[in-house]
């Protein structure tokens, strides 16, 4: 747990598992699907377009790159706790050859904005079948699923639960852990991580060689600075957010997941390698591939080696 006084030692955070964790938009999306101005993002990127769906509850906010093209599933691109679509931004184009890529903001992250304050929990559950609701809106009857920390997460029960809808899996440095009891929840996130937040509720910033330390992440400044910005714009929904991930007995589903799945961890990752060999053994179809020179946070530490391995998993489908 990582505390103010033990913030520039870093001290071990136990929701390692709970990453620390745009663009402007080129254009909105039109349409029904369009069902609020497209948020403005703070960091430049090569995105297409970018739009809102209403869901149940709130406004979805997604980044697409490229056109659909005929008979080849999209690749839809979930980001991390605290962070939003932009942490993708340097892996979606060289996603992008002969396919579509679309980013999402996942529930109170990003330009995703919910009605009212947030839950205690936002389970993995709920946030899967909006995803659900978001593909068949958008008219996508399959795609190539791929996640990283809290949307690796959420990706395990939308593949287990909705086989049909995914063709193929990637988790990206994933907490692929047990079930925590509601007490354990209180301990962990409520009481244990109280100093990652200030009185308010909201974020604190966090020093760059905490994720050094704790996640083994080598470019540290760059990452930290607009951690710091997108863990500011989620708010009251990282600890939420956390929760639901805690309550999931994701270890427990893996095994229901029947689509080739990639698990990729950094070379320096320090804080999700220890989940690999208990998922390994679990899954039914299951290779993992690990990216050089890169902590956990993989897509934002090397994107160029993390769209390798990606892009290698993705060709054997065509």
């Amino acid at each position: 747990m990582i505390s103010r006084r033990n913030l520039g030692r870093g001290a071990g955070l136990l929701a390692a598992v709970s990453a620390l964790a745009g663009t402007r938009a080129v254009s909105a999306a039109t349409g029904a699907a369009a069902a609020r101005a497209t948020p403005d993002l703070p960091f430049p990127g090569e995105w297409t377009r970018t739009g809102t769906l209403r869901r149940a509850g709130g406004v979805l906010h997604y980044a697409v790159l490229g056109e659909a093209v005929p008979g080849v599933p999209p690749v839809v691109l979930l980001h991390k706790l605290g962070g939003w679509l932009s942490d993708w931004r340097h892996v979606a184009p060289l996603l992008a050859k002969g396919r579509q890529v679309i980013a999402f903001d996942l529930p109170g992250h990003g330009g995703s904005r919910w009605d009212g304050a947030p839950p205690y929990i936002q389970t993995l559950g709920e946030t899967a079948a909006l995803l659900v609701g978001a593909f068949d809106e958008m008219g996508f009857d399959t795609v190539d699923l791929i996640g990283t920390s809290l949307g690796g997460c959420l990706a395990v029960p939308l593949a287990a639960f909705w086989p049909e809808r995914v063709r193929s899996l990637a988790l990206v440095s994933c907490a692929l852990g047990s079930k925590r009891s509601l007490e354990q929840i209180h301990a962990i996130v409520d009481e244990g991580q109280k100093d990652l937040f200030d009185a308010n509720g909201d974020p604190v910033p966090t020093p760059p060689e905490l994720l050094t330390q704790i996640f083994g992440i080598v470019n540290t400044g760059s990452i930290n600075r607009e951690g710091i910005l997108s863990r500011k714009a989620a708010g009251h929904w990282i600890q939420p957010s956390e929760r639901g991930v805690a309550i999931t007995d994701i270890e427990g589903t893996i095994p229901r997941i029947p689509v080739p799945t990639l698990m990729v961890y950094g070379e320096f990752d320090k804080a999700y390698i220890k989940f690999r060999a208990t998922a390994e053994a679990a899954l039914q179809d299951g290779r993992t591939e690990v990216v050089e020179k890169a902590g956990a946070f993989v897509m934002q530490d090397n994107p160029e080696g993390t769209a390798r391995v990606l892009e290698g998993f993705l060709s054997t489908f065509r």
